[in-house]
């Protein structure tokens, strides 16, 4: 009995030390005042990062204490990163804050996974207010290291621009949030651009956090993750139909990208035009 109950005490031991949360500090680049990246080792050889960006200012250690995110990036083998960067609200508002991840603070988190991981690893991005700020940006600046991303709700945006690779990506607002205007408008521009975007409008919600959005993502990167792609569509965001190619092509900013028709009624669920 007390062999058995030593196991159980120290199978507990195990679990909680490779759950535990490390912290990563960096040099902050020119108006940050903290670069930190909190981190958990998930699994021992991850095939990609899936960071979460907090808000504006936060602090990303709570979001990867969370049993669903640890749960989901053991299961799809992918190390785990809480995004913790600050700047003043000056900087922030003056377009030189961490937001703009041209001024250091992209080359920053780049900086951090090399040293977690010691090589060099494919991103998945999942940001809200302040994190979808910094996820968009991000995209835009070095879209060749993001396999996919998610940005939730910013208050505004930079146009999205013409590139080379364009990682798939969700654009995310609830419809009692005044961002939603400058959210949509985002996704519209960016669809306008051809690129592979879907737009999810979150019924009777405000500024706050989703956990039908947060579960919709998990399934969305496993997509992603798996490369199954054969069965993508295309949909028109009002209707919630799936139209062909050449609509979409036709009028691109009334349509969206889902990379398998599995995740459709799904989508369909919590997307609310």
């Amino acid at each position: 009995m007390k062999l058995a109950a030593m196991m159980f005490f120290l199978a507990i031991a195990v679990v909680a030390a490779a759950d535990t949360v490390e912290t990563l500090r960096l040099q902050p680049a020119p108006n940050m005042t903290r670069a930190e990246l909190h981190y958990v080792q998930t699994v021992s050889n991850p095939k990609a990062v899936l960071v979460l960006c907090p808000g504006v200012n936060g602090d990303g250690e709570r979001l990867i204490r969370s049993p669903k995110w640890l749960s989901f990036a053991k299961e799809n083998n992918l190390g785990l990163v809480g995004l913790s960067f600050a700047s003043p609200m000056s900087a922030i508002n003056d377009g030189t804050g961490y937001y703009y991840v041209n001024h250091g603070s992209g080359e920053k988190l780049l900086e951090g996974i090399r040293k977690i991981y010691r090589r060099e690893l494919p991103l998945l991005f999942y940001g809200t207010s302040g994190g979808a700020h910094f996820t968009s940006r991000f995209v835009e600046w070095n879209p060749k290291k993001v396999l996919a991303w998610t940005a939730y709700s910013a208050g505004w945006w930079d146009q999205p621009g013409q590139a080379a690779a364009n990682p798939p990506g969700i654009v995310a607002c609830g419809d009692e949030d005044h961002r939603y205007g400058a959210s949509l408008i985002y996704f519209k521009q960016g669809r306008a651009a051809g690129k592979p975007w879907l737009w999810v409008s979150l019924p009777r919600t405000g500024h706050t956090g989703s956990s039908k959005l947060d579960q919709f993502v998990m399934h969305y990167f496993t997509t992603i993750l798996q490369r199954q792609f054969g069965d993508a569509a295309y949909l028109d965001i009002d209707q919630k139909t799936v139209v062909s190619e050449s609509d979409a092509d036709a009028q691109p900013s009334l349509t969206a990208w889902l990379p398998s028709r599995r995740l459709l009624n799904e989508w369909r669920e919590i997307h609310e035009p």
